[in-house]
């Protein structure tokens, strides 16, 4: 489930693992869908928390952009 929220993009979904993690990230790889239907990568860059069971995210995602 994902809401946008205060700029951000807030989801939670759950996961198989029972450990406590933080971490920080700006480059993390995530599928995104657009509006068409159309699948792609693109970087997340926010806060990932792990609890057991669940996976909580904040932040933004961005599409990388290579320069010619």
């Amino acid at each position: 489930m994902t809401k946008y929220y205060m700029d951000m993009l807030w989801s939670i979904d759950f996961r198989y693992g029972i450990g406590f993690d933080v971490e920080s990230c700006w480059s993390r790889p995530v599928w995104t869908m657009r509006e068409a239907g159309e699948i792609e990568a693109m970087s997340f860059d926010g806060i990932v928390i792990c609890l057991p069971f669940i996976i909580i995210c904040v932040g933004n995602v961005w599409e990388e952009v290579e320069d010619a």
